[in-house]
């Protein structure tokens, strides 16, 4: 539970305070980190968020960066925002740098494997099947559901089109080494598949308040976390869960959730 705690409160609360404020508790974190009587896992949990809020900082300035950047160029709303995912790179860099530093025993970034099996609909229990049959199914439905909110009527569809193409291939790729590649390799390394997942997850879902998303949706993505989290741990890699959130993504900016 403290675990939980220390990252999920991480997640939320530096979205809704200053960077000052923000500054003092990454200090606290790794005043935590070297803290040697608190457990080894306690330590580690705090280092990786504080790692985590100085990613979030170093994102927030470089979208700030190429958003004003793409501006001055006078280009599409759509492709501004877009290309401003391009910031995600400000988390996976220090995360990056500490995998270099310390490595996993666990590792999801890797290609993984599409005949590996998963359970629906409880990941490791449920009805079996291969991961190529399931990313099948998945994106099946997906697709049927929002096709009944999507608009194909605008003059500019193929525009859109295409700005929701880039949108879904940058934050497809970034957020999956960020989330699945980079911190829940950590988290289950330290707290086994299970409650990995679930604290990862729930931050995933929690940080997507940044880019403007209430609450109530981020406790979606939470459970969508989930899926992929899931679905990485049983491919062993990263491939098979990009291709599905690359498809989620394409249908959220054709939906309108992102344009």
């Amino acid at each position: 539970m403290a675990m939980f705690v220390i990252f999920v409160g991480t997640v939320i609360s530096i979205q809704i305070t200053t960077v000052y404020m923000s500054l003092g508790w990454i200090i606290i974190l790794c005043g935590i980190h070297l803290y040697k009587p608190v457990t080894r896992r306690i330590r580690d949990v705090s280092f990786l968020s504080a790692l985590y809020a100085l990613g979030y900082w170093i994102t927030v300035s470089l979208n700030s960066y190429i958003t004003d950047y793409l501006i001055y160029l006078e280009l599409p709303r759509e492709l501004i925002i877009a290309c401003s995912r391009l910031s995600l790179i400000g988390f996976v860099v220090p995360f990056i740098l500490f995998k270099k530093m310390d490595k996993t025993t666990t590792d999801y970034m890797a290609k993984g494997s599409f005949t590996e099996s998963i359970h629906f609909p409880l990941i490791w229990h449920g009805v079996k099947d291969p991961i190529w049959r399931f990313l099948l199914i998945a994106s099946c439905v997906v697709i049927l559901s929002f096709s009944f909110v999507i608009d194909v009527s605008p003059a500019n569809i193929k525009s859109l089109l295409w700005a929701s193409i880039l949108f879904a291939l940058i934050n497809s790729v970034l957020e999956e080494i960020l989330w699945r590649g980079l911190i829940l390799s950590r988290f289950v390394d330290m707290l086994g598949e299970g409650w990995g997942l679930i604290i990862v997850s729930i931050g995933f879902g929690m940080y997507h308040y940044s880019i403007g998303f209430p609450w109530s949706i981020c406790v979606l993505f939470s459970i969508f976390g989930m899926l992929l989290g899931g679905i990485a741990i049983r491919s062993k890699g990263l491939i098979p869960v990009i291709i599905l959130h690359f498809i989620m993504n394409i249908l959220f900016a054709l939906s309108g959730l992102i344009f």
